[in-house]
């Protein structure tokens, strides 16, 4: 899958695949990449750099969004997806402003360039919107973008000239990157902000508790209010808005987890699992199953996931059950810092601006 994904060539597929699989042995490029991924987003002085820039940009969007003094009509996904990158300064998304809707292109056609036998041909739109992101992702290498880009980004462009990666190879593989910032955290930023406006009530309740934790100050020259937010302490400070985000993630994750199956196995005396094989653990089936979640496990219940209103017993039986994030040694490393970006961003929205939804004539309608 590697070489459909990422259009890697023979030699970047050798150091990909080498001692992939071999249980102490040398690591190879993947494996120490993934050692990146868990050093640099883990909790630490890396991680708070990326978030404080992360935020950083994010406050500055919505300020442009509040000085419309009438209010605005806007595409409410189309605008979160210009919001997020990691790629400081230089970074190619603004250098090239057709390239975020490559992004989306290469997205849409995945599963045809991973499966076609001619993806050039089958997923032309998305096989060409792919060339071009690695050419942007080359040029920003070549013009050393990412030496005022995040810890992550910087350590992964080292990570792949340490083992001998081309400038355009090392560009393929960052793909994988751009994904994970884009494809998977905007659109649960969107539907978050949709469950939670969408519902007078829940909206209430979060701004209620929101005001709790927020610390205001007077600016010193313009006399304009500044309101801050302690992002360290957002799961405790706002557990509701941490429990509509998890639920959100729960009721939306489509993701599959795959694991190799090193020697012969056999699960609960019935399942027989041969070395060699593959395992998938498809997350929206584990997540819609009534004898983990309950009776109201296809609804979205946005109070779930608080501590007074779980099922104890339930959550010590099954501690995997949640699998947005994945699990084992495949758990997402962007994490932390996906659920800092997300809940940071809805908080500052939630509290500066009321939204309902219009059709195309601009006609208030039901979410």
């Amino acid at each position: 899958m590697l070489p459909r994904l990422f259009d890697l060539d023979k030699t970047a597929m050798r150091l990909a695949s080498t001692n992939a699989q071999q249980p102490g042995g040398n690591c190879n490029f993947v494996l120490e990449s993934s050692r990146v991924f868990h050093r640099c987003l883990g909790p630490g002085p890396s991680l708070e750099k990326m978030e404080r820039a992360a935020l950083t940009r994010i406050e500055a969007y919505i300020d442009k969004l509040a000085s419309e003094p009438d209010g605005v009509v806007f595409d409410l996904f189309a605008w979160l997806r210009t919001v997020m990158t990691i790629y400081g300064p230089q970074n190619p998304f603004s250098k090239h402003p057709n390239l975020e809707q490559a992004v989306w292109a290469c997205e849409h056609d995945l599963t045809r360039i991973l499966l076609a036998l001619a993806p050039s041909l089958v997923a032309r739109k998305g096989y060409r919107a792919r060339s071009n992101l690695i050419d942007a992702i080359v040029d920003y290498f070549e013009w050393s973008g990412h030496e005022n880009a995040s810890d992550l980004t910087k350590a992964r462009y080292r990570t792949g000239v340490a083992y001998g990666l081309s400038i355009p190879n090392i560009a393929r593989f960052e793909i994988g990157s751009i994904m994970g910032v884009l494809v998977n955290s905007t659109p649960t930023l969107f539907w978050l902000l949709v469950h939670i406006y969408s519902d007078p009530r829940l909206l209430a309740e979060i701004r209620i508790e929101l005001s709790r934790g927020i610390t205001k100050q007077l600016m010193d020259a313009t006399g304009e209010r500044k309101c801050t937010i302690d992002v360290s302490t957002l799961r405790l400070m706002f557990p509701l808005l941490a429990s509509t985000y998890q639920e959100t993630l729960r009721y939306h994750t489509h993701n599959i987890s795959f694991r190799v199956v090193m020697q012969d196995t056999v699960l609960v005396n019935k399942y027989h699992l041969k070395a060699g094989g593959i395992i998938q653990m498809p997350g929206a089936t584990i997540h819609a199953l009534e004898s983990i979640w309950g009776d109201d496990a296809h609804q979205f219940n946005p109070h779930r996931f608080l501590r007074s209103t779980q099922d104890v017993d339930k959550a010590k039986l099954y501690p995997g059950a949640f699998r947005s994030f994945g699990g084992g040694v495949s758990l997402c490393p962007g994490r932390h810092f996906a659920t800092t970006e997300i809940c940071s961003a809805t908080s500052m929205f939630v509290s500066r601006f009321d939204m309902v939804a219009v059709n195309a004539k601009g006609e208030v309608i039901d979410w």
